[in-house]
């Protein structure tokens, strides 16, 4: 109920009340005297719901303008893409749906915007109910159903948990989308705080500096991948997506529960130092900024290995050589 799905019909009969439409035709309202105030409260409350649960809702500004601030800073579009959206159907990607339609609506550079959805066919898992609700929206959808969990059953884990075989199966799928369709971009929902745990993960684990990119090409150099929220909060998408009743579709699947949870204690652990430095993810915005860069994430690379061999062949050092034993 939190997340009912915002078809036009269901709208309309939201907006039944009689006093709901003499709000929405003008202002007609009844005068002030014959008001009292818990009712007047109650009246304003009822327009605001009905505004923030329209069929296309406005994000808030902040929004808007810090994944405006994203795409201008890293030339994420430009006039005539096509760009394809990985719809989960959870908060972020919903949300970044609705603030790429409206920013479609206002920006003088013109480009497409079509999404896809893949379904790994578990139970734990539904996302059909995207269907009438894109329809609904009119963009164009593509939904690719793909037996991620049969095929790993059947042995093609190879070693890797299901969970980053499913993230890379998803992804996958989503290439072939792009390719069979035309789609010169692909466009992903992870926002600032993934971006901090990312690197925090890759720091404490893997002993590196690295992070999600915000503007790459795909190794065959035909895929362009932005992620446009990368400036952007999670709780200010959650907030978003509550108040404007997107259709969120919770995925309950029991292989996530029981992995590793590295990422939530990142999570906590961040929290944990918002709450004695409340601009710490202001911080974190700009400190990440060279990890986003795909050129300077291969400098840093290269020059990482190229210390370490160093250090293990120091000038001067003797190599080690198969001597010949003497009689």
């Amino acid at each position: 109920d939190k997340y009912p799905l915002r078809t036009v019909d269901v709208i309309r009969s939201q907006s039944d009340s009689p006093l709901q439409e003499k709000v929405e035709n003008g202002g007609t309202m009844p005068a002030a005297s014959k008001l009292t105030k818990s009712s007047l409260e109650e009246t304003l409350l009822d327009k605001k719901e009905m505004d923030a649960a329209k069929l296309r809702p406005v994000p808030p500004r902040k929004l808007m303008t810090l994944v405006g601030r994203a795409v201008s800073e890293w030339d994420m579009i430009c006039d005539g893409d096509k760009l394809l959206l990985g719809l989960s159907g959870g908060k972020d990607s919903l949300a970044l749906l609705h603030i790429l339609l409206e920013k479609q609506k206002r920006s003088p550079i013109k480009f497409e915007i079509s999404a896809c959805t893949i379904d790994p066919m578990t139970e734990a898992f539904d996302p059909s109910p995207l269907i009438p609700y894109m329809a609904s929206l009119g963009v164009k959808y593509h939904f690719v159903k793909t037996p991620i969990f049969e095929n790993a059953k059947s042995g093609s884990l190879n070693g890797t948990s299901i969970c980053s075989y499913c993230a890379r199966m998803k992804r996958g799928a989503l290439y072939e989308c792009a390719r069979k369709n035309g789609y010169t971009k692909l466009v992903l929902a992870q926002h600032l705080d993934d971006n901090a745990e990312s690197m925090l993960m890759a720091l404490f684990h893997n002993g590196q500096l690295r992070s999600m990119k915000a503007n790459y090409t795909e190794k065959k150099g035909d895929i362009t991948i932005i992620r446009p929220l990368c400036y952007v909060r999670e709780h200010e998408l959650k907030q978003f997506s509550y108040a404007a009743k997107l259709p969120v579709i919770n995925e309950n699947c029991p292989a996530c529960f029981e992995a590793p949870q590295e990422r939530k204690r990142m999570k906590k652990l961040l929290a944990k130092e918002e709450a004695f430095s409340p601009r710490i993810f202001d911080s974190m915005r700009t400190a990440l900024k060279p990890l986003l860069d795909e050129e300077i994430l291969m400098q840093l690379n290269k020059f990482g290995k190229e210390k370490t061999l160093k250090g293990k062949n120091p000038p001067g050092k003797k190599k080690k050589g198969n001597k010949k034993k003497s009689l």
